[in-house]
């Protein structure tokens, strides 16, 4: 919601600084540091990149939730950033609040809108027209037909032909129905970012907020807000690593299943109000074109409900819902291993539910090498679109690996709780049972007997990672699983270690999979402990040794607790880097960062596990020792190593994630439930200072809560020889930035206030505009912050 206050009045909002009464002879404190940007890699590395996104997704609204904020009083496009328009009746007024927004609205969109780079735009992974259940034969033509008959199939029960770029013709600027639309079935592991996209706004695109829908004026936004042509790589053959993993496809279908669960929590009317209910009898019409079905949750609803929470979200999430499902037959029947160097499937989908520790071994291997050829397909007639077709594929790595099994865990989980009816939150609940009654997706039938269904394949996924967990990494001695299986000798061979930053991804992938088995997934983890777990639909036939799935899931959840608080931690708060299962000892005594956040994480999660206080005990004794000895408090940052007094520290996408998960739990799961006002007060500063350094690249070293531009951006402008004089500020972690997190392009941010100027960082916050940096709204892959005294 737009809130109107003048503007005049918010530029001269700042942050009173507590002072005390100090003798005037008293030296004056040291200036703070100086923090710039020394280095960055700029490859968008999709696994790891992923599983931040997944962090960045519940570090954002429903954090921001969690501290009291009300969403609508956050506005992407006001001018200053930060602003709070705060109602309540004890509040003065708009007030400065980095913590909030950098939750609200950029941690979230941060992470949104690399899935749809993956998912629709750079074209960074194999073709969604190659999936096996769109396009069983391969054939290019076929497949190409399919896809275009997929997209005007779900714009149509979504609404999306509502709006101007969704064409129903055919044309060769707009083969598909969304202008640029590049469906991905499954990422690549890794790529060069680097996009054409310009700064042009002939299409007269705009769009409006994906939280209130139609319900405010539409921004004025460049032309690849509407038309995704100009988001495809730049040079896509030399930009890519051609290989997919587990991983990638794991981490990125996890981080989709949980906008999917967010685009289904409504429907949607003509007009995009968000709807909840409809008579019983008129689901079947849901999504139907031009039907009249009149929500009863809503008074003001208009007729016509449509599927998803707006017209493009819902289209998205219908996208999104088939390319996994595709994604799941090809794994499941065409790349997986039985040697480490062959590929190879289950005969049908009936022996992959009854995978157990009788059957041959067979697993996903790490890695897999992609072959492509340049291919034009007929879309309809006359009009013809090129999607590379894959010609070979090839096992690069034949081992097995916990955090990409974790990735995998997740996604289906989450989406089996789409298909499961017994779910009344979820798979239960009217939005997401019109699209699961025959149109556009089959019905599912919840028995799991093998037929071609989402609700099956995603309890075959389930079953066949769950097994491979037991039979390839855990350790039969002490119950612990290992980080790696590799192949030797043609034959798997177990290692010995387990990071304790992959345990913690593991317990939440476990978690989240019994959670989901007994029928209480929900869109966001929630924060009272579960309920107990006796049975779930994997059962039989018993999986590993005689144990059930249910047994397993109990079984693993409890070691990985155990490690945690005997082996990983002490009372003290001192965590360790990982476990050796053959030396039964920690695999080093480094004082890091990232086993003391992962540590955090792991207990708290063991808490939600069991119900068992002493976790979260324990966890606030590493959450102070982590504030005792990684904080610096000059510089204002973690830093990697205990008590490190270095010039330099690097930020990858796991060790901002592991951050901002341990300052989020702890404030969720200890500070608010136990009404603890002064840790709440210091883990929100925590918040708002990583956010923004870490991510934004601001340095805010005067700490008035106010960007000066650019003299505070520690990612400084440079020129290019295209654009001389025009440098600008490139961000920190987070490269570049859209119209969803406030970067319009424009200075002015409507139609109608008058002729438009192009802006390179519109908000002043650091984070240049997509078409300035050439670069996705994207992580790096890595930044390395250089702190130095005030010269």
């Amino acid at each position: 919601m737009k809130v109107v206050f003048n503007k005049a009045a918010l530029l001269g909002i700042v942050i009173a600084a507590a002072c005390s009464n100090r003798a005037p002879s008293a030296p004056a404190p040291a200036p703070p540091p100086i923090i710039s940007v020394s280095a960055r890699d700029d490859r968008f590395v999709v696994r790891e990149h992923m599983l931040a996104a997944v962090e960045m997704q519940l570090s954002g609204e429903p954090f921001a939730t969690a501290m009291g904020r009300q969403l609508t009083h956050y506005s992407r496009d006001w001018l200053p950033p930060d602003i709070y328009f705060d109602d309540s009746a004890s509040s003065d007024g708009p007030v400065v609040d980095p913590a909030g927004f950098s939750s609200a609205v950029e941690s979230y969109e941060y992470s949104k809108q690399p899935m749809n780079n993956l998912a629709f735009e750079s074209g960074a992974g194999v073709s969604l027209v190659y999936g096996p259940l769109l396009n069983p034969t391969g054939d290019p033509d076929a497949g190409c037909s399919a896809l275009r008959q997929w997209v005007q199939r779900l714009g149509a029960a979504a609404y999306s032909p509502n709006h101007p770029y969704f064409s129903t013709a055919a044309s060769a600027a707009n083969p598909l129905g969304w202008p640029g639309i590049w469906p991905t079935l499954e990422p690549f592991t890794s790529f060069d970012p680097t996009i054409p996209v310009t700064d042009s706004v002939s299409e007269s695109c705009s769009i409006t907020s994906d939280d209130d829908p139609g319900a405010t004026g539409a921004l004025m936004s460049d032309d690849y807000e509407c038309d995704a042509t100009a988001l495809h790589l730049s040079d896509r053959a030399t930009q890519l690593e051609s290989a997919i993993s587990p991983g990638s496809s794991g981490w990125a279908g996890w981080k989709s299943a949980l906008w999917i669960m967010n685009y289904l929590q409504v429907m949607h009317d003509v007009d995009e109000l968000a709807l909840t209910q409809v008579n019983a009898s008129d689901l079947v019409k849901v999504g139907m074109t031009g039907n009249r079905v009149l929500a009863t949750s809503d008074p003001n609803a208009a007729e016509g409900t449509y599927l998803g929470s707006s017209d493009i979200e819902g289209f998205q999430a219908g996208m999104m819902i088939n390319a996994l499902d595709n994604e799941a037959q090809d794994w499941l029947f065409s790349r997986t291993t039985t040697d480490g160097s062959s590929l190879g499937g289950f005969a049908d989908l009936k022996s992959a539910l009854a995978y157990d520790d009788a059957s041959p071994l067979r697993w996903f291997p790490g890695k897999v090498g992609v072959h492509e050829a340049d291919q034009t397909c007929s879309v309809a007639p006359g009009v013809t679109a090129t999607f590379p077709k894959p010609t070979a594929f090839s096992v690069v790595d034949g081992g097995s690996h916990l955090i990409d099994l974790a990735g995998l865990l997740g996604t289906y989980a989450s989406l089996y709780a789409l298909t499961d009816t017994a779910n009344a939150q979820v798979g239960g609940s009217q939005p997401v049972l019109v699209y699961f009654d025959g149109d556009p997706f089959p019905v599912q039938n919840q028995v799991a007997d093998g037929s071609s269904t989402l609700h099956d394949r995603a309890l075959a996924m389930l079953r066949v990672a769950l097994v491979d967990l037991h039979r390839m990494h855990v350790d039969p001695a002490s119950g612990v699983p290992v980080d790696d299986v590799s192949m030797t000798g043609g034959s798997p061979v177990r290692g010995t270690t387990l990071q304790s930053t992959t345990a913690a991804y593991a317990l939440l992938a476990l978690r989240t999979a019994r959670r989901t088995l007994t029928d209480q997934l929900t869109l966001y983890l929630n924060t009272k402990p579960d309920t107990a777990c006796a049975a779930t639909p994997l059962d039989v036939p018993a999986a590993v040794k005689g144990q059930t799935v249910t047994e397993l899931l109990n079984g693993d959840i409890n070691a990985l607790a155990d490690l945690f608080f005997g082996k990983l931690t002490d009372a003290t708060g001192r965590a360790w880097p990982g476990w050796d299962v053959s030396k039964r000892a920690v695999t080093s005594d480094d004082d890091l960062l990232d086993a003391h956040t992962a540590a955090v994480r792991g207990l708290l999660l063991a808490y939600l596990s069991t119900g068992d206080t002493k976790y979260r005990e324990r966890a606030l004794a590493v959450f102070e020792r982590v504030e005792s000895t990684f904080w610096d408090p000059r510089a204002r940052i973690y830093r990697p190593t205990a008590n490190d007094g270095s010039s330099t520290v690097t930020y990858t996408p796991m060790r901002f994630a592991l951050v901002q998960a341990m300052l989020r739990d702890t404030y969720e799961l200890v500070a608010a439930v136990d009404g603890r006002t002064s840790l709440a007060s210091l883990i929100l500063e925590r918040v708002a200072r990583v956010n923004k350094l870490v991510l934004n690249g601001w340095d805010d070293r005067n700490g008035d809560g106010k960007v000066d531009y650019p003299r505070e951006c520690a990612f400084q402008p440079i020129e290019h020889a295209s654009d001389p004089g025009g440098g600008v500020s490139r961000g920190g972690l987070q490269m570049a930035e859209r119209t969803l997190s406030g970067e319009t392009g424009s200075v002015t941010d409507l139609f109608d206030a008058g002729p438009r100027v192009a802006a390179k960082d519109r908000e002043h916050d650091c984070v240049p505009e997509i078409s300035a940096a050439h670069l996705p709204s994207a992580l790096a892959d890595s930044i390395t912050f250089q702190i130095e005294s005030e010269p």
